[in-house]
């Protein structure tokens, strides 16, 4: 007879599976057996396995970014399941879907010296949608079933998508006792986000018609209609897009401005309204802007409800999906006269041809390659941009003539850490390429997830600027206290690893590029899992970030 923990976890699969969940990310070890295994048992399941539980939690959250749908993550207990934290954390700011589960001792191992237990009863605290603790030796296999449909939901639905941990203490024996149950599920049904539109809302954006306005947009994830109907807004409003990489706006037509954050402070282009969507944005220069506009009307739109905006300057926050808002404002108003519009595209047009005269043709610095980049990837390839400054420069870099794409950002918490393992998972989930830009200390610091795509058989390409250490530090205040700081040591940190020799360790495909066309060569040689390598000039490159600052003054 099979035991009660693997027709506890086989119900809980197929129901999972049911409600529209179709990969399940797990690490070896132990005491997590009876939920590997029955999840391996289940058809409508793909099981990929990571050897570290940091990377897992990391390739989830790029498979969930990338698919739109909740992923789940497996690991045993102890440290295990703390490892999964800092993909937790990012999962909760970002508001990604994951279905955490963690395995755990009995209630009677706990605190009494048993190996590989720690306390894990709410582990991830508040950076959870909905924390569940399943019973021991339940025998109701329908408790199991509604426990999936209502974690899928927790996580997937509704307008607050986030991650749910679901923590499982098993007792002993581990492995089967008799035949591995498959179920049908009886309960589950597919889970979809729902896009929240409050009248009261679109009221409250018409009835700026006819004003100057200017959308900033963060972070967002939506697709080819959505970003659409936004772009279509902005036209029919007359207002002009200042975009972050990963708003999935840019290079949709030009009312989505490039070189517009060296136009911000312009006092003939100061808004009278100002509408704010997706996450914060990632350039200081945006950032500032935003904080210091003197719009009289500054509106922010969260369907999520977080209201996150450090400058808490707004005078309204609207609740309502962005696309859902806009698009139905959009079939309520008049078309603007564009001569604002038209001054805003003039400008930023303008500052772009002084930008991209500043970046030079030649010597790949870390702007010249941004910019190089986004031209020289086919447009169906996904680019996942690090925290740091990749994100930064791909914002502020995308060139006039390059065409949209998706490109994938881990800007909830900001961390550098996992961007390998999460570009990973979105290349596993999509199935198609996908390149990443990412800084040297971030490739350092998920090493793991650089063996885990070695090993996956993913077609993923890893573009690495490599200063030789943290060059973003020499950007602060910070650097200019030197010495007297231990600035080198403690902030700058050089670490002087060649690359190449780490890429083929690793079995991976490695090319050194030092010139812009020296890029697009590479690219299209690469194949599998590839790193491309571009040293840079620590020096050279902060002379330039300072030219290209100058020409805001």
């Amino acid at each position: 007879m099979t035991d009660l923990a693997y027709r506890a976890t086989g119900r809980f699969w197929a129901e999972l599976a049911a409600c529209g969940i179709a990969d399940v990310v797990a690490s070896p070890g132990s005491r997590s057996t009876p939920l590997a295994v029955t999840a391996r048992n289940q058809e409508d399941l793909r099981v990929t396995v990571q050897l570290d539980e940091r990377v897992a939690g990391f390739c989830a959250l790029g498979m969930a970014k990338a698919s739109g749908r909740p992923v789940a993550v497996v690991c045993t207990s102890g440290t295990a399941a703390a490892n999964l934290f800092p993909a937790v954390v990012e999962a909760h700011h970002s508001g990604v879907p994951l279905v955490v589960c963690t395995a755990d001792r009995p209630p009677e191992l706990r605190d009494a010296g048993a190996g590989q237990t720690i306390d894990q009863v709410k582990l991830y605290g508040d950076h959870v949608r909905w924390y569940a603790e399943t019973p021991c030796d339940l025998d109701d296999s329908d408790y199991f079933a509604r426990l999936a449909v209502r974690a899928a939901t927790a996580a997937g639905a509704g307008p607050n998508l986030g991650p749910v941990h679901l923590n499982w203490p098993f007792r002993k024996p581990l492995e089967p006792q008799g035949p591995i149950p498959r179920f049908d599920a009886s309960v589950g049904q597919p889970i979809a986000p729902v896009r929240t539109l409050v009248e009261a809302d679109v009221d409250a954006v018409r009835q700026l018609a006819g004003r100057r306005g200017l959308i900033v947009s963060g972070a967002l994830d939506v697709d080819d209609a959505g970003a659409a109907a936004i772009v279509a807004f902005a036209e029919t409003a007359g207002w002009p897009v200042v975009a972050d990489a990963g708003s999935q706006l840019r290079g949709r037509g030009p009312m989505v401005l490039d070189g517009a954050e060296w136009v911000l402070g312009r006092t003939d282009l100061a808004p009278d309204v100002l509408v704010r969507i997706g996450g914060p944005p990632s350039n200081r220069a945006i950032i500032d802007f935003v904080a210091s506009c003197g719009a009289t009307d500054r509106l922010l739109v969260d369907p999520r409800r977080r209201w996150e905006d450090p400058s808490f300057g707004w005078t309204a926050a609207l609740a309502s999906d962005p696309v859902a808002l806009l698009g139905a404002a959009a079939g309520q108003m008049a078309s603007a006269d564009d001569a604002w519009a038209v001054s805003w595209i003039e400008a930023a047009a303008d500052a772009w041809d002084q930008v991209e005269t500043a970046l030079g043709v030649d010597e790949l610095l870390e702007p010249l390659l941004a910019a190089t980049l986004l031209r020289a990837l086919p447009p169906e390839v996904a680019l996942y941009a690090s925290s740091s400054m990749p994100v930064r420069d791909v914002t502020s870099f995308w060139p006039s003539d390059a065409l949209p794409r998706r490109v994938l950002v881990n800007r909830g918490a900001n961390g550098i850490d996992g961007v390998v393992s999460s570009a990973l998972g979105a290349a596993l989930a999509i199935g198609q390429p996908v390149a990443a830009l990412v800084g040297d200390v971030a490739l350092l610091h998920d090493i793991g997830g650089l063996l885990a795509a070695s090993l996956s058989g993913a077609d993923l390409t890893v573009v690495v600027p490599n200063n030789d250490g943290g060059g973003i530090f020499s950007l602060l205040p910070l650097a200019d206290g030197g010495s007297d700081v231990y600035f080198e040591e403690l902030f700058h940190t050089p670490h002087g690893v060649l690359l190449g020799d780490l890429a083929n360790g690793l079995g991976i495909h490695y090319h050194q590029i030092e010139q812009a066309d020296e890029l697009a060569v590479a690219i299209a040689k690469a194949s599998g899992v590839t790193v491309i390598e571009v040293p840079i000039d620590h020096g050279a490159a902060l002379k330039q970030r300072q030219q290209l600052s100058d020409l805001t003054e």
